[in-house]
């Protein structure tokens, strides 16, 4: 079994995280906009959007050996917010194609 450098697992575990960003962004946009369909439809992006911020600043801050440098924690949660924020934009894409086609609306 080959053994991998500390740098490279850093490596694999921010594409595993951001992974698991993504695939949490998909299944939980369209479980946001079923369960607030009817009740307060105004409120379906703007409470996906804060649930992953807050899923990335959680994940980015908490996994260990995600930095490659002693980062402080503030930049960590920055950083994972950040990342929580393009999972989500890319999920909207993903289902705005999905649901619209490529020619738009």
């Amino acid at each position: 079994m080959e053994q991998y450098s500390p740098t490279e697992r850093r490596g694999y575990r921010r594409f595993a995280v951001a992974g698991i960003l993504f695939l949490l962004a998909l299944g939980l946009f369209p479980a946001t906009a079923a369960v607030l369909d009817d009740t307060a439809e105004n409120l379906i992006l703007p409470l996906f959007i804060a649930v992953m911020v807050v899923a990335g600043m959680l994940m980015w801050a908490l996994v260990p050996g995600v930095s490659s440098r002693p980062h402080s924690r503030a930049r960590l949660v920055g950083i994972g917010a950040l990342v929580g924020l393009v999972a989500a934009g890319i999920a909207i894409a993903v289902f705005f194609a999905l649901l619209n086609g490529y020619s738009g609306a």
